[in-house]
């Protein structure tokens, strides 16, 4: 099932692509570059500054208060899928 992540966005290193930085459930911040399309937005994107937005991502399973989520890129820190807290997706 596809739903969006709540995170903060920033441009990327090459056009088409975009900055991302979220939390993990406990807190602990990953990041990664992510297709262009894969985001929304409602401001400008700037360098050097990140704004809200949010990313697409497929559910895989969820317990409780946690959903097991994958990324359309792999995190630097996690890898591709990551354990998120419900309340930071936007349509669940």
């Amino acid at each position: 099932m596809k739903t969006r992540l709540l995170c903060r966005i920033s441009t990327g290193q090459f056009s088409g692509e975009v900055a991302v930085q979220g939390k993990l459930y406990n807190s602990e911040e990953f990041s990664l570059f992510a297709p262009i399309e894969s985001v929304e937005y409602s401001s400008e994107l700037a360098e050097d500054s990140y704004i809200d937005g949010s990313i697409s991502v497929d559910i895989l399973e969820n317990k409780d208060d946690l959903v097991l989520i994958s990324l359309p890129q792999p995190a630097f820190e996690n890898g591709q899928t990551i354990t998120v807290k419900k309340e930071q997706l936007s349509s669940y």
